[in-house]
């Protein structure tokens, strides 16, 4: 009985010079040189760092606030994530109501003393996607603005019913407080999350805004927000 045997080529040699570990050591040293410049331009943006400190708003990729907000503080950086309970999540096929989410998506406030170096620190950071208004001239907040919004990431707010159905998509609208006061931008869609005897109400938006020469959409709670 006739057997069909596959023969096969003899493997080729290895060449060594694939596995040479010295012909990726300049690769290697310019990985950790670039590592070592981020942290040491990170360093520039922490709160230790002398000169005159202002807030900034950075902006971060989806759902990467509090990710942002860890590593920045983690680097000695001092933020402010104001956050808001109103949210929800789902559990393993269970959907949470209530939970903490941040009050502005899609921000970080930061307060640092203004270098092309300590901003391009914070930017290269995972997560982040820039700064509102660049890099170069990037949007400063005043400390009085802080001030006035920090009362609402420090407390619960009070959900003002008639303020919030009072708005309608398509609305003219001013920011009254919070990073973007006095900028003004419509409504082009309502957050209805909240349920008050059995009518779902509205505590949030999203709100398109021209700022910096750019049209912005920003998710904001109404609380910030006043009619034109």
């Amino acid at each position: 009985m006739m057997h069909n045997v596959k023969i096969y080529a003899a493997s080729k040699p290895v060449n060594p010079e694939l596995y040479d570990l010295s012909r990726f050591a300049s690769l290697f040293d310019q990985m950790q040189n670039t590592k070592r410049l981020n942290v040491t331009m990170l360093s520039m943006a922490a709160e230790n760092q002398p000169g005159k400190h202002e807030w900034f708003v950075v902006e971060t990729k989806h759902k990467a606030e509090k990710a942002v907000e860890d590593a920045l503080s983690k680097a000695g950086v001092k933020t402010f994530l104001p956050m808001e309970n109103g949210g929800k999540q789902v559990v393993r096929g269970r959907v949470i109501h209530d939970v903490s989410r941040p009050m502005m998506p899609g921000y970080v406030l930061v307060n640092i003393v203004y270098s092309p170096a300590a901003v391009c620190g914070i930017a290269r950071l995972e997560g982040v996607a820039g700064f509102v208004g660049g890099m170069i001239t990037p949007h400063r907040v005043s400390d009085e603005e802080m001030n006035r919004f920090k009362l609402f990431g420090t407390q619960e707010l009070d959900l003002d019913l008639e303020h919030c159905k009072s708005f309608r998509r398509g609305d003219g609208v001013r920011f009254n407080s919070g990073p973007f006061a006095g900028f003004t931008g419509h409504v082009t869609k309502l957050r209805k999350d909240k349920v008050v005897d059995g009518e779902r109400i509205a505590s949030g938006a999203i709100i398109v805004v021209e700022m910096f020469g750019a049209v912005t959409p920003v998710e904001t709670s109404l609380a910030l927000l006043e009619k034109l």
